[in-house]
């Protein structure tokens, strides 16, 4: 695998014999002309289905939150495909329990950091998995939160699953970089109040 601590979703589905190789380069060709997101064209194509990307996009977060290597995730990927269950069942099945490892998914960093409510988080979840778009491309698009807010996070998000910082570290540099951003957005209407 290319980079194994951060591999791409179809590369984890072609190695898990769920997607063909030329299967996938016709898709991220038609993305690269349509302008459209890959996993969107690979179901709308039927190369793949919606949980098969789910699952994917699953596998692909426990590998870069290093809690699951990233050979029993093309396992897991395969088993979960072939026999129509979820990624968990397909790992409970060959063996696997997660370690008690620190987890920076986005929406909880958001959350913690008073970035989002859960009620954004869950309608940006559903959006999501009807769209299989990303979720901070969703929350930046509806101007829940700003590019530099969705940015930090993901800045935020690496450095805790490399061990750089810990989870209540990261929460409290994001709510420090969205009070400054509120404060600027203010300082900048007062200045524009035309915008």
């Amino acid at each position: 695998m290319a980079d194994t601590k951060n591999p791409k979703v179809g590369e984890l589905l072609t190695r898990a014999g769920v997607l063909r190789k030329q299967d996938l380069q016709e898709a991220i060709s038609i993305a690269q002309d349509t302008g459209q997101m890959i996993g969107k064209v690979l179901i709308m194509s039927g190369f793949i289905t919606k949980e098969d990307l789910a699952a994917a996009v699953e596998a692909q977060s426990l590998i870069r939150d290093d809690v699951l290597e990233p050979e029993l995730a093309i396992l897991g990927l395969s088993t979960c495909s072939r026999e129509q269950i979820l990624l968990e069942q397909a790992l409970d099945q060959l063996g696997w329990h997660p370690q008690n490892k620190p987890t920076a998914k986005l929406g909880e960093l958001l959350i913690a950091s008073g970035n989002i409510s859960i009620e954004h988080l869950s309608k940006a979840l559903d959006e999501m998995r009807e769209s299989v778009r990303p979720l901070g491309s969703l929350l930046v698009e509806w101007h829940v939160i700003s590019r530099d807010i969705l940015q930090d996070a993901l800045n935020v998000q690496t450095d805790i699953r490399d061990g750089k910082i810990s989870k209540p570290d990261g929460v409290q540099r994001l709510a420090r970089h969205a009070t400054t951003h509120s404060m600027s957005v203010s300082a900048q209407m007062k200045l524009n109040p035309q915008q």
